[in-house]
């Protein structure tokens, strides 16, 4: 059987297209990931904490009530302050629990305190804690209970 010039062109058409649109030829294997990646590192003297609680009570009902109003730098730490307020009829005491952490969310210390609310009232809360800091801390309300 003999192809004409017209039918071969036909016949290799799809041949070509396939190489085109599937890339044929040796392609450069992509680079392998490197294990020297840059890793945001804490600064000199600042570490992370051996333990942090991973079962913080938190209740989101009360948790409304109590607000951070400052964090900031104390003497060879960190300062969280706020307002507790309590809404109902009886008297209240609030756990707060903040962690302290760097702008990356590395958790660097944590701490907790209680207030005692009497009811339709607000009271002030602070927790200073002496830690290795970095210069751009900040405070997390991590839990509000009432347990």
């Amino acid at each position: 059987m003999r192809l004409t010039k017209a039918t071969t062109a036909v016949l290799a058409l799809p041949v070509l297209a396939g190489c085109l649109l599937t890339g044929c030829g040796n392609a450069a294997p992509a680079p392998a990931p490197s294990a020297t990646e840059t890793v945001n590192a804490l600064p000199a003297g600042v570490t992370q904490p051996t333990a942090v609680p991973t079962d913080v009570p938190n209740d989101a009902n009360v948790r409304q009530n109590v607000k951070i109003t400052d964090c900031s730098s104390a003497d060879g730490g960190w300062a969280a302050k706020g307002t507790a307020n309590n809404p109902g009829n009886k008297a209240v005491d609030y756990t707060i629990t903040v962690f302290f952490t760097t702008d990356q969310a590395t958790v660097l210390h944590t701490a907790q305190t209680k207030v005692a609310v009497e009811p339709g009232k607000s009271a002030d809360w602070n927790i200073t804690e002496k830690f290795p800091t970095t210069p751009k801390t900040l405070c997390v309300l991590r839990g509000v209970s009432t347990k």
